[in-house]
């Protein structure tokens, strides 16, 4: 009963210090902290959870005073600290990560930038990064949050140099956004895990962006396992993250397997979003429900839908997406043209097993186009095809 007495005032003592040490550093952002062995220490397995949860605090507070290079220099460092942690200090790990990818150096050998993150044995970590940064390329340049939702800003300013910095207040001038529950292809609770606690301004994010798809682009993970990410970053409004994903795109697409099950069904999953079916036990809270991807990310991802003939076989998917954006509200034009060429693609490619039960619903699907587009010459013209491929 005694030690334990002791033991607890010694923490408590502990504790005191390190609220003193916060104050002290937090008012003083010019102080650099020992992050190469705060990293060391975050690793080992034999600490205890009050030293590793005070160990990330100051990783937090001492990666972004550090120069560009040195954050770059740690990010493999930073990856090997994500498995078997909590999943708030892993998302505060690769707030981290992201912005330091931009500096990253790769080495021109293929074999050592495949061993320079420590990947190959660690499926875990690499789906973790995988979503993570799939979620980053979806983020918009602007958007807004209702109070509750808004992350709040660091109390010390970056300093000059820090990688990814980010702005402290979106200005009165800024144009009007989607809120943190409509951004399309993301859910409420994707956004506050992309944005920690500070909200980036529109070029931040865009550097980012191209330093994540310079690290998709670099051969470090199979194409298969990226070339979603790169039609997600080929569509991006901003020219600098389209034309570097656009490139690493043509560079690989060649070598996809297009009838891949997996790719099918990410694609149709960032087109549509979290689909709720009525019947289904399976319940998806409001806050963890994404969002169908945005009109001009579904535009990108028709081209690469249709270059699978197995894609024509997965139903109810393939229905789903032809009828949301024929009849949909996140539609236009270009989208409904592409929706009727999806369904001759369909007819063309589905087995004859899954064509019997869809054929009737897309016919009457065109007949109903057929019936409202009397404006749309070219799409009726296409919609009369389908009839004929269905008929």
């Amino acid at each position: 009963m005694k030690r334990r007495k002791v033991l607890l005032l010694g923490k408590k003592r502990v504790m005191e210090l390190l609220v003193h040490i916060n104050k002290r550093i937090k008012s003083r952002p010019k102080i650099q902290l020992p992050v190469e062995a705060l990293l060391l220490q975050y690793q080992d397995p034999a600490a205890v959870t009050f030293v590793t949860n005070f160990t990330i605090l100051y990783i937090k507070m001492g990666y972004p005073r550090m120069t560009v290079e040195k954050q770059a220099e740690l990010a493999p460092t930073l990856v090997q600290c994500l498995e078997g942690k909590p999943m708030a200090q892993q998302d505060s790990l690769l707030q981290l990560l992201i912005p330091a990818l931009y500096k990253v150096q790769y080495p021109p050998d293929a074999d050592k930038r495949k061993c320079m993150f420590g990947l190959s044995e660690k499926p875990a970590t690499v789906k973790m990064l995988l979503n993570f940064m799939m979620d980053y390329l979806l983020l918009p340049y602007t958007f807004s949050s209702t109070p509750q939702d808004r992350p709040t800003t660091a109390a010390a300013p970056e300093p000059p140099g820090a990688v990814g910095g980010q702005s402290r207040s979106r200005p009165s001038s800024a144009p009007a956004a989607s809120t943190a529950t409509t951004v399309p292809g993301l859910s409420q609770n994707n956004v506050k895990q992309l944005l920690g606690d500070t909200i980036p301004n529109p070029e931040h994010i865009e550097k980012n962006k191209v330093g994540v798809i310079g690290f998709l682009g670099a051969d470090i993970l199979p194409p298969q396992d990226v070339v979603c990410h790169l039609i997600v970053g080929s569509s991006d409004s901003r020219y600098s993250v389209a034309t570097a994903a656009d490139l690493q795109l043509k560079s690989m697409q060649s070598g996809i397997d297009w009838n891949d099950i997996v790719i099918i069904k990410k694609m149709y999953s960032i087109f549509q979003g979290s689909v709720v079916v009525k019947g289904q036990n399976l319940q998806i809270k409001p806050e963890d429900r994404r969002m169908p991807a945005s009109t001009r990310i579904r535009m990108k991802l028709f081209p690469f839908l249709m270059k699978s003939r197995a894609v024509a076989d997965e139903f109810p998917s393939c229905i789903q997406i032809i009828f949301d954006c024929l009849f949909g509200t996140n539609t236009n034009a270009k989208l409904r043209i592409n929706a009727v060429q999806f369904v001759h693609h369909v007819c063309v490619s589905c087995t004859d097993a899954k064509v019997t039960p869809m054929g009737p619903v897309l016919l009457l699907g065109m007949m109903k186009l057929i019936a409202e587009a009397k404006e749309n010459s070219q799409l009726r013209g296409l919609a009369y095809v389908a009839v004929g491929k269905l008929a």
